[in-house]
C-alpha cells in the first residue's frame, strides 16, 4: 500500500513536471521585456519633456499614443489571428484617444487636474512612473499572448469573437461619453454646469467604465491563446482589468486623485449635482440607471 501511494506521488510529481516543461517550451516571456521597454523609453523621454519645458501637451500623444507603438510592435504572424485583432484593436483605440486628448489639450491649455502634480520634478516623476506601471499592466495580455507559440495557437473560435464585442462596446461607450461631455461643454448654455446629459446618466465617469470595459475585452480575446499554454498563464493577465478597476474606482472616490475635490468645489453648492451624485452610479451602471437611459 505505502509503494503504491509512493509511486502514485512520483507520477503526479513527474506529470506536473513535464507540463510544466511543456509550458515553458511553448512560451517565451520575451515580448514583456520587449513592451517594459517601449512603454519605459516613451515615459522616460515624456518625463525629460515635462521636467526641461514644464508643458503638459506631450502627456497624452506620449503617454496614450505609445501604446498603439507597443501593440503593433507585438503583433502576430500572418496567421496569428487573435494576436492580430488584438494588436489592431488597441492601435485604433490609442491612436482616437490619444489624438482626442490632445486636441483637447491645445483647446483648454490647462487641466486643473495635473497642474499641481507637475509643478515639481518629484510630481513629475511620480506622473510618468505611473504612467509606465499603467501602459505596461494594462497591456499584458497582449503581451504575454504574444509570447505563445504559432504551434500552439488555438484556431479563432466564436469566444474570441465575444471578446471583440465587448471591446466594441467599450470602445463604443468611451467614445461617445468623451463627445458628449466635449458638446456639452462647448455649448454656452452649459457654462459652469456638470454633465449630465446621455451616457453621463449611466455613471458619473461613463468615459472610464468603457475604457475598464474594452481592456476586458482584450483580456477575453487573448484567453484562449494563453490557456493553450496551461490555464494558468491566464491569471497574469487579469491584472489588467483588475488594476484599471481598482485606479478608477480611486480616482471617481477621490482616494488616489483630486477629482472629487475638484467636482465639488465647482459644483457642490447646486442641489441638482448632490441629487446627481446621489442616484447616479459612482463608476460602474446599475440596473436603474441603465433603465433610466433607455
Amino acid at each position: 500500500m505505502l509503494n503504491r501511494g509512493l509511486l502514485s506521488v512520483v507520477r503526479r510529481a513527474a506529470f506536473t513536471n513535464g507540463a510544466a516543461y511543456v509550458a515553458l517550451q511553448n512560451f517565451s516571456p520575451k515580448p514583456l521585456a520587449t513592451s517594459a521597454i517601449i512603454f519605459g523609453a516613451a515615459n522616460a523621454v515624456g518625463l525629460g519633456i515635462s521636467v526641461a519645458t514644464g508643458s503638459h501637451y506631450h502627456l497624452d500623444p506620449i503617454g496614450t499614443g505609445i501604446f498603439s507603438v507597443a501593440a503593433i510592435g507585438l503583433r502576430g504572424a500572418p496567421g496569428e489571428l487573435q494576436q492580430n485583432v488584438s494588436a489592431v484593436c488597441i492601435f485604433l483605440w490609442a491612436v482616437k484617444l490619444a489624438g482626442f486628448l490632445f486636441y483637447r489639450a491645445l483647446l483648454t491649455h490647462t487641466d486643473a487636474r495635473l497642474d499641481e502634480l507637475l509643478s515639481s520634478n518629484a510630481g513629475a516623476f511620480g506622473f510618468w512612473f505611473i504612467s509606465f506601471a499603467w501602459g505596461w499592466i494594462v497591456s499584458l495580455p497582449h503581451a504575454l499572448a504574444a509570447g505563445v507559440s504559432s504551434s500552439i495557437r488555438p484556431p479563432f473560435r466564436w469566444y474570441d469573437g465575444l471578446g471583440i464585442g465587448i471591446f466594441a462596446a467599450g470602445f463604443l461607450l468611451e467614445t461617445i461619453a468623451d463627445w458628449q461631455k466635449w458638446q456639452f461643454k462647448k455649448d454656452p448654455s452649459s457654462r459652469g454646469k456638470f454633465c449630465d446629459v446621455g451616457v453621463w446618466q449611466l455613471s458619473q465617469h461613463p468615459n472610464w467604465f468603457g475604457n475598464f470595459l474594452l481592456w476586458s475585452g482584450i483580456c477575453a480575446l487573448n484567453a484562449s491563446t494563453l490557456a493553450a499554454v496551461g490555464p494558468l498563464y491566464i491569471l497574469p493577465s487579469l491584472l489588467s482589468p483588475l488594476f484599471l478597476l481598482a485606479l478608477f474606482y480611486g480616482q471617481a472616490c477621490g482616494t488616489i486623485s483630486n477629482t472629487v475635490e475638484l467636482a465639488n468645489a465647482k459644483h457642490g453648492h447646486d442641489p441638482a449635482y448632490q441629487e446627481y451624485i446621489k442616484k447616479v452610479p459612482v463608476f460602474m451602471p446599475s440596473p436603474s440607471s441603465m433603465l433610466r437611459l433607455c
